[in-house]
């Protein structure tokens, strides 16, 4: 079991090297084919302002990706080779203003999507809410790194965001090239002792079936919310890659009073694969 086919969004200019090292990793992991991914985005058209006016371009993002082709295509190509990979490169000119909507057309065939995320304070032509956008949209696990540090994709140690939700257990099943590689995997969920249940006793001895041990842990938050209990729980286990159902809410309720994903996605810094 493993991912065969691996789409690399090679967008997010700054992580350019990250983005080929974790490729490098998963590559080497899976036996995987590499599809790197390069999108072009088209002029930005805003409507008129006025009766009789014209409307507003703006094609300062797509000159932007113009101009860094060349680096792109020859750091990803080269890394390959020396690498002795499967690959191929997809420069699409597209025909949307969003380099999200054309990534998620080109995901439809992949078994793992991988990204970074977004530098939020100023992250050069790729749209603020891309990742969020794309999770959501592409109906494939999508493997999201950190935007600052070092890759590592060993995934030795493994934590399991559990909440007993369907996006939670496509998740694991979605990871599960991942979970049969790691030497623990750590189901954790948040603040359940109480109820006095187990909800991933259930889970555990599925993955139990694929040759994958278990550990259950219930955290309590402490007045933290789920997304932070997840990360601290992460980082007191040593996790190096967390796996979470992504947006089990609405987004509109998670955009208006915070949730699991929007947090994670704000604060990650290790690896993390979300399945919606």
């Amino acid at each position: 079991m493993a991912y065969k086919t691996i789409l690399l969004c090679l967008n997010e200019i700054a992580r350019l090297p990250a983005l080929i090292e974790a490729a490098e990793q998963l590559g080497s992991k899976f036996k995987a084919h590499i599809a790197g991914l390069y999108v072009i985005p088209a002029v930005q058209v805003y409507p008129s302002s006025g009766y009789g006016t014209a409307p507003d371009y703006f094609d300062g993002n797509r000159i932007y990706f113009q101009n860094h082709r060349a680096k792109v295509v020859e750091a990803f190509e080269s890394a390959m080779k020396r690498a002795g990979l499967s690959f191929d490169l997809h420069v699409v000119d597209s025909g949307y203003a969003n380099i999200g909507d054309e990534v998620v057309d080109q995901a439809r065939a992949a078994d793992l999507v991988v990204l970074s995320n977004i530098d939020r304070e100023g992250s050069e032509g790729v749209e603020s809410d891309f990742v969020e956008r794309f999770v959501i949209a592409a109906g494939r696990p999508v493997l999201v790194l950190p935007y600052t540090g070092k890759i590592d994709l060993k995934g030795e140690q493994v934590l399991v965001g559990w909440s007993d939700a369907r996006e939670s257990s496509r998740a694991v099943f979605d990871a599960l090239p991942f979970l049969v590689k790691a030497k623990q995997v750590r189901l954790v969920s948040v603040d359940v002792a109480p109820r006095g249940t187990l909800p991933a006793a259930g889970m555990a001895e599925a993955l139990d079936r694929h040759g994958i041990k278990t550990v259950i842990t219930d955290v309590t938050s402490d007045g933290m919310s789920v997304g932070e209990t997840l990360l601290r729980a992460a980082k007191d286990h040593g996790a190096g890659l967390v796996v979470l159902g992504a947006y089990g809410h609405s987004r509109f309720a998670e955009m208006v009073f915070g949730g699991v994903t929007r947090h994670v996605l704000r604060h990650l810094d290790i690896p993390v694969l979300m399945s919606h």
